[in-house]
Formats: structure tokens, C-alpha cells, sequence
């Protein structure tokens, strides 16, 4: 079985600049960090090479200006002058002391400026205190007249750390710019996210024309002239999807109306003709055949009770008073024979709120059939003791919302039997909101019961309404 990962949200603008950041923080510390090692390893391989050299030239140096009988190194004029070519060079210091271990000479070359005492102690702890050259120096063979120390100039070799490390840092700036000059054609390709976005947004909230620019980007151009092609494409087949459902439904009420003429028309007639022909016979019956007295009131109660039946029937075929008086009173028509036929059991009220009449007959006879089914539904299936019915106008849409506390189906997702009861049921509901391009929801409440929310669009004017 094939499974799906969730991908975690990429904001592409912000990774972008993370990663570039850290690739120049990395940079930048990679490089101090092999500069720091390769600083500490060249300081203390030169300085071993250079302590050699420095200590044959002073021991020449000696040699040349000493005289027989010099034995200290204070006797002897030792000109450090010839020093400074590699000084220039190379920072280091040196330190000489007599035999009796007496400074002479202290000196460092190369120091031109002198960095923070922190750089500096930084430098001792890269460069190790203990990288320093130590020999003798003497007048003769196998003569000492002092000792010879030298030792890094931590103060210059921090001068070049500087540099370098400074280098490092612009070069991990100039990284950074390049990710600015990378980011403002990345960002500006992704700039038209938010108006995709929005264009989603409004057909997720059921706005079909919602359509996308046009982007100067090649593959969102492509992107967008797809969407549009398949937006309009959708909107043609649900504009087509509306107008079958409202010819059908159209047809039904057709329908119904032929249908409720030809029953009140021929079956009522007959009706009152049978009901006619029992009272006469109920007459003949008292005054000449007693037996047939039972038989004529039978047949007048049965007359009575199709009568009734086909009152019900023509009424659930076609709301009587509908069109002469409007949508509110049959409405409240429709809830004052439920309280009466429940007799308190269930209490059924009414909450309209702006102008409920002056509408399109197609939304009336919806709006009534819908109150219809659902209260048939809160009774027959929810025993609810309480439903209420709220229709509110605005401007452009009418919100219809059923609620009731019924404890058993009512209280659960919509069963089948609530789909298709009475031959109309949930499913010729949302026909009916399909068909008026509005929307439908079945809600479960926190307690108990149910909540049916209907929104149907308003025509915008006189023209359409009539």
C-alpha cells in the first residue's frame, strides 16, 4: 500500500536566506579556523629556523667587535642593526642575557603598531607560550659569554591574524551580497504566491470567477493560463449542473401542480359525489331500510377520510396560500399545523427576520419544502421536542437554519432512511440548493440534535426577480 508523507511547509524567501547565512557563517569560521592552525604551526616552525640564523649572525657579530679577554656579554658592543632586513620580515623578539643571566638585550622587531592586550593573549594561547628558541652564543668555540632567546612577536603576528581574519569576514560578506543579489529575482519570481493564494482562497469560499493574473514568469504564466482554463471550464459545468437541477425541478413542480389540479379536479370531485350519495343513502335508510343505516354511515366516514387524506396530499403537493399570501404565512401556517397535530408534544416556532415575501417563486417553494422535509425529519427521526426555524433576509442572500434537540437520528450524521424519507428526504434538498447555486450544511450540535443551515443568493434586481 502506497503511503503519502505530510511535507512540512517550505517557505522558500527564508530558506534561501538561512542557507546562505550559514554557508558564509561556516565559511567564515572554517577559515578562521585553519588560519589559527595554520598561523600557530608556520610561528613555530619559523621560529626555530630563524632563532639558528639569528644566533650565527650575533655570534659572528661578537666575534668581530670582542677582544681577547672579554668575557661578558655587556663587554662586547653587539650592533642588533643587522637584524632588522629580517625583523622586516619576520616578527620576533629577542632576549639576551650574560652569563651571570642578566638582560642585555630586549628587543622586538616589526612592531609598528600595538593591538589590543586581548589580541595579544589571544595570539599566546593560538601560538603556545612555550614556542621560543634557546642557544648559547659565545666568543670562541665552546666560549659562552650569554644566551640567546627568541620568541614570536605575538603583538605583530596578531596584526596578520587581523588581516587575515578581516579578509575572511569580507569574504563572508560578499557571500552574503551575492545571496542578496540571488534573493530579489527569487523573491520577485515568487511575489505572485499571494495573488495564487487569493485566487485559491476566493474559489475555495465558492467564487468561480476567480481567475489569476497574468505573471511575467514563464512557468507561472503557464500555471495560471491552466488554472483559468480549468476555473472556467468548472464554472461552465456547474452553471450547466444548475440550470438541469432547476429545469428538473421546475419540471416537478410542473408536475405537482398538474398533478394537485387532477386530484382536486376528478378525485375530489368523485369524493364529494360519494359523499353525497351516503347522506342520501343515511335518509333512505331511516325512513324505509334500517339495516342500511350502518352500511351509508361507513361508506361517509371512508368518503371523509379520503377526503382528508387528499386535503394532505394536495397540500404536500403544493403549499395552499403560497403564492396569494406569501412565504412568512405559510410558513407559519406550516408550524401551526405541526403544533396542532403534535398537541405540545413537540413545540415548533418561528423566527423571520426582514422581508420574507417579494421573492422569486423557485426560492419560496424551496425555502418551504426544506422546512417541510426537515421537520418531517426532526419528528420521524429525531423525536425533538423543540425545533426552531430561523429565516433571515439580507442583502444579497437568505440564510434558513433548522435546529432541534432530538436525542436519537437527529443527533447523528444523516442515516439513509433520513436521505430519501417521503420520496424528497436530504438528497432533494440539496437538489433544490444545487439548482439555486446556494449551500447546504448538516451539523451535529455539542448537546444533542441537529442543525440544517441552507444559504441561497438573492437576485440582484427587479429584473431578475421577476
Amino acid at each position: 500500500m502506497l503511503t503519502v508523507t505530510a511535507q512540512r511547509p517550505l517557505d522558500l524567501k527564508r530558506q534561501l536566506l538561512v542557507r546562505v547565512s550559514l554557508f558564509a557563517l561556516i565559511v567564515l569560521l572554517l577559515g578562521s579556523s585553519v588560519t589559527l592552525l595554520e598561523t600557530r604551526y608556520r610561528v613555530r616552525a619559523d621560529i626555530q629556523r630563524t632563532g639558528d640564523v639569528i644566533r650565527q649572525l650575533i655570534s659572528a657579530e661578537i666575534n668581530r667587535n670582542s677582544q681577547p679577554y672579554d668575557r661578558s656579554l655587556r663587554d662586547i658592543n653587539v650592533d642588533l642593526g643587522l637584524l632588522e632586513p629580517i625583523g622586516n620580515l619576520l616578527g620576533f623578539c629577542i632576549s639576551m642575557t650574560d652569563i651571570y643571566a642578566h638582560v642585555v638585550e630586549q628587543r622586538c622587531f616589526n612592531n609598528r603598531t600595538n593591538p589590543p592586550q586581548s589580541l595579544t593573549a589571544l595570539m599566546r594561547v593560538v601560538i603556545g607560550s612555550d614556542a621560543a628558541y634557546h642557544a648559547g652564543i659565545g666568543q670562541y668555540p665552546g666560549i659562552a659569554v650569554g644566551q640567546l632567546a627568541v620568541t614570536p612577536d605575538y603583538a605583530s603576528e596578531a596584526l596578520q591574524l587581523t588581516t587575515k581574519l578581516g579578509q575572511l569576514l569580507a569574504l563572508s560578506i560578499l557571500i552574503l551580497l551575492l545571496s542578496f543579489f540571488v534573493y530579489r529575482p527569487v523573491r520577485n519570481a515568487l511575489a505572485p504566491s499571494q495573488a495564487i493564494l487569493e485566487t485559491l482562497d476566493r474559489m475555495d469560499r465558492g467564487d468561480l470567477r476567480a481567475r489569476m493574473p497574468a505573471f511575467a514568469l514563464i512557468e507561472l504564466s503557464r500555471i495560471s493560463s491552466g488554472f483559468n482554463r480549468l476555473a472556467d471550464r468548472l464554472q461552465n459545468t456547474i452553471r450547466n449542473q444548475q440550470r438541469l437541477a432547476h429545469r428538473l425541478l421546475s419540471v416537478r413542480e410542473e408536475e405537482r401542480q398538474h398533478l394537485a389540479r387532477e386530484l382536486h379536479d376528478e378525485f375530489g370531485q368523485y369524493l364529494a359525489s360519494l359523499n353525497a350519495e351516503a347522506a342520501f343513502a343515511r335518509e333512505l335508510a331511516d325512513e324505509q331500510l334500517p339495516d342500511l343505516r350502518p352500511c351509508a354511515d361507513a361508506i361517509a366516514r371512508t368518503s371523509s377520510h379520503m377526503m382528508e387524506t387528499l386535503q394532505q396530499i394536495l397540500h404536500r403537493l403544493r403549499p395552499v396560500g403560497l403564492e396569494e399570501f406569501g412565504l412568512h404565512s405559510s410558513l407559519q401556517q406550516l408550524l401551526a399545523g405541526w403544533n396542532q397535530r403534535c398537541r405540545e408534544q413537540t413545540v415548533f416556532t418561528l423566527d423571520v427576520s426582514g422581508d420574507a415575501d417579494g421573492m422569486p417563486d423557485d426560492i419560496n417553494v424551496s425555502i418551504y419544502r426544506i422546512v417541510q422535509e426537515s421537520l418531517t425529519n426532526a419528528i420521524r427521526h429525531g423525536m425533538a421536542s423543540a425545533v426552531e426555524v430561523r429565516l433571515q433576509r439580507h442583502d444579497n442572500h437568505l440564510l434558513l437554519t433548522i435546529n432541534d434537540n432530538g436525542r436519537q437520528a437527529a443527533s447523528r450524521a444523516p442515516t439513509p432512511a433520513m436521505k430519501k424519507s417521503g420520496g424528497f428526504g436530504l438528497l432533494g434538498m440539496e437538489e433544490r440548493v444545487l439548482a439555486l447555486g446556494g449551500e447546504l450544511s448538516f451539523h451535529q450540535n455539542a448537546g444533542s440534535g441537529s442543525s440544517v443551515k441552507v444559504r441561497l443568493p438573492l437576485p440582484a434586481g427587479e429584473e431578475d426577480q421577476a
